[in-house]
């Protein structure tokens, strides 16, 4: 079965910015305005791509919620464990809703699980996108407890796996010159982040309620319907620009996995190891903490990418998952083969 190197692309680069991300927001300068704009200007698309390419490739089976448990929920149980453990010889300390509030970025994991044992029957639903676009409004002013289940999210990015599910039945119908949608991509990302950046950046998240963020229900639902058109727009502009070569990206996508469920330990840890070494100094600098930033960022990517991580990621899910569950080993076979 060939690859589709385009989808590779776009999820290479988005793993890339999000660990890229990830490094903005653990540095002191993140609230200098340079810091912001690209912060705000990534977060605004980068996991739109991801969740986009998720629902791409995801298929209507009889077995939906089987396959989704042995390849995302296992993972994210998995992961989430180890962080917990590491967290534990760190401070002595279990957080108390350990797997119900995901541990660190795992959200997306137990998020994806969801959508994918959902997607059978909200694919019955009539108008379902129009109606989960309404949910994503609508959650917003309901004041829970932030992160429980990933509730917020799955019901925020949900359109946007929609939109990929359903994208490539239709995608002839957006299909336009590659340089206006590169044009319009960037004219598009740049004034939406120069309109959010006066404003809190939990509203990138789709993950806090309106109350929270300290705004009335009507404000709030504005500014969530802004981030959630201009995630899915220019989602759909990369997508009309990204090539389908293979390029640096592709093998990041290939193997996006192993980077974003072990990226979290360079991202928290890296900082105390150079610290260690007497080299504190760096994130006392804006121009060294921007060269860590971007130096960490290409570093990390690259490592967690390669095909020997990739795999020992892999058979790790695997030896847990023919321990959990029965005959796997002879339900992987017959569909190998």
């Amino acid at each position: 079965m060939n690859r589709d190197l385009k989808l590779d692309n776009l999820r290479g680069l988005a793993i890339f910015l999000v660990v890229l991300g990830h490094f903005i927001q653990e540095t002191s300068f993140s609230g200098l305005f340079s810091y912001q704009f690209i912060y705000t200007f990534i977060y605004l698309f980068h996991m739109p791509v991801m969740i986009f390419v998720s629902g791409y490739l995801s298929k209507i089976r009889p077995d939906n919620v089987s396959r989704a448990f042995k390849a995302v929920l296992i993972p994210y149980l998995i992961f989430n464990t180890l962080w917990i453990i590491v967290a534990f010889l760190q401070n002595g300390h279990i957080p108390s809703a350990m797997y119900i509030i995901p541990e660190v970025g795992l959200w997306y994991l137990l998020s994806l699980f969801f959508w994918r044992s959902m997607l059978p029957a909200a694919s019955k639903i009539r108008y379902v996108f129009w109606i989960s676009i309404l949910l994503a409004l609508f959650v917003g002013t309901i004041n829970f407890k932030t992160g429980l289940l990933s509730i917020s999210r799955t019901i925020c990015f949900f359109p946007v796996f929609l939109l990929g599910f359903y994208f490539k039945d239709i995608k002839e119908k957006f299909t336009i010159n590659k340089y206006l949608a590169a044009g319009s991509f960037m004219v598009l990302l740049v004034g939406a982040t120069l309109f959010l950046i006066p404003l809190t950046t939990k509203i990138l998240f789709l993950r806090d309620s309106y109350h929270v963020m300290g705004m009335g229900n009507l404000e709030g639902i504005a500014l969530r319907l802004i981030v959630m058109v201009v995630g899915m727009v220019s989602t759909i502009l990369l997508f009309n620009f990204m090539t389908s070569k293979e390029t640096v990206l592709t093998k990041v996508g290939r193997n996006s996995l192993s980077v974003y469920v072990l990226q979290f330990y360079f991202i928290f840890y890296l900082p105390d190891i150079l610290n260690y070494f007497g080299l504190k100094f760096i994130f006392h600098s804006y121009l060294l903490t921007t060269a860590y930033v971007i130096l960490a960022t290409v570093i990390v990517t690259f490592i967690l990418s390669r095909d020997v991580v990739n795999k020992g990621v892999n058979t790790l899910i695997k030896s847990v998952t023919n321990f959990l569950i029965k005959e796997y080993n002879v339900i992987y076979t017959r569909k190998s083969t």
